[in-house]
């Protein structure tokens, strides 16, 4: 929720304010943009993680769906027999490489037989060979942190259930993976250390609100609504809104914030910079989760709309690219344009020969 209270802030005017003052309004001012910014960025990434199944992967799917009639095109093509050697493995090649990868990560299994069929290696032995063979997942949903690489682990009849008890075990996965980043970042900011000057401001709100020796029940039900409030601040380390709460209930005049002593300004802003450096590392974390969701680079994510507009266009893309897609399937069904790709086309670390090419 976004923090709607006013402005805690030292002085109407900067002009009479001493060096440490200034920075005190400016970790204020600072504290109170994070406040805003992060639930937005939360918003935006809860709305991009709902939206993936729905708007997203239909097409991505639709995508790979014409990626497979290409690889059916080309197994027709090689059985013709219309070109040389040369363009027949290459064409061998394309074959077995992408009928493994529509197998192994989009659940193909109808493309078994063609990849049989042209590799050396049975389709279920390259499969256990490669799920024995850590490698970095693509899925954007697992990338959620650049310096540790997650590994793809599958049940070992995976490939054996059909296609929606795969699709829902990868979705579970994805779920699974996301709220264990978002725990795991939560719990490194609940650990965070409370500080000497955090603990007075908290302590003087409990002396003048603890609710256990007030007999009237009114008061009492109000004393423990604001005791929840000071506690959940306390245990977010948030002195801000720790005097927030003591200007609320006047246990404070704001200008008690003026009279501060220089060691107590001194305190106060190491903190606040404190809960400035756990705020930013916060953000940095959903950032992170967009940018994996959406492939923008994390330090550009800092609205709602900048995330949802590179989504939008993620989305616009893959759209564009079944239509290019859709034609070069349409093109190569003549087998002479077939050949003109196959021509440019080098197998990697293959030495190219021209020799070899009429």
């Amino acid at each position: 929720m976004t923090n709607t209270a006013p402005l805690l802030r030292i002085g109407k005017s900067t002009s009479d304010l001493n060096k440490r003052q200034k920075e005190f309004n400016l970790l204020c001012e600072k504290i109170a943009k994070l406040d805003e910014q992060i639930p937005e960025l939360e918003n935006a990434r809860d709305e991009i993680i709902r939206r993936i199944p729905i708007d997203l992967n239909p097409l991505v799917m639709e995508y790979q769906g014409i990626r497979v009639d290409i690889i059916h095109l080309m197994d027709r093509t090689y059985e013709a027999d219309l070109y040389r050697k040369i363009y027949l493995t290459k064409l061998s090649y394309l074959i077995t490489e992408g009928a493994f990868e529509l197998i192994a990560n989009y659940g193909f299994d109808e493309l078994k037989p063609v990849y049989n069929k042209y590799s050396e290696i049975d389709i279920e032995k390259a499969l256990l060979l490669a799920s024995q063979q850590p490698e970095k997942v693509t899925d954007p949903a697992f990338l959620l942190e650049e310096d540790n690489p997650i590994v793809a682990e599958f049940p070992e009849n995976f490939h054996e259930w059909d296609d929606a008890e795969q699709q829902r075990y990868k979705e579970e996965r994805r779920a699974e993976k996301i709220q264990a980043r978002i725990q795991k970042a939560k719990q490194q900011l609940d650990q965070q250390k409370t500080t000497k000057s955090v603990r007075t401001v908290y302590m003087d709100l409990v002396k003048a609100f603890h609710p256990d020796r007030e007999s009237d029940e009114a008061e009492k039900v109000r004393k423990t609504e604001i005791m929840q409030r000071v506690t959940l601040a306390y245990q977010q380390n948030d002195l801000m809104t720790l005097l927030k709460l003591q200007i609320e209930f006047d246990q404070i005049g704001e200008e008690h914030l003026e009279k501060l002593t220089k060691n107590q300004l001194n305190y106060y802003n190491k903190v606040l910079s404190q809960q400035i450096a756990d705020l930013e590392a916060k953000k940095e974390v959903v950032q992170k989760e967009i940018s994996a969701l959406c492939g923008l680079p994390y330090q550009h994510i800092n609205s709602y709309i900048t995330a949802v507009v590179k989504f939008n266009s993620n989305v616009n893309e893959m759209k564009s690219e079944i239509k290019n897609i859709k034609l070069v399937y349409k093109q190569w069904k003549t087998p002479s344009v077939l050949k003109a790709y196959l021509k440019t086309y080098q197998i990697p670390n293959e030495v190219h020969s021209d020799d070899d090419e009429d």
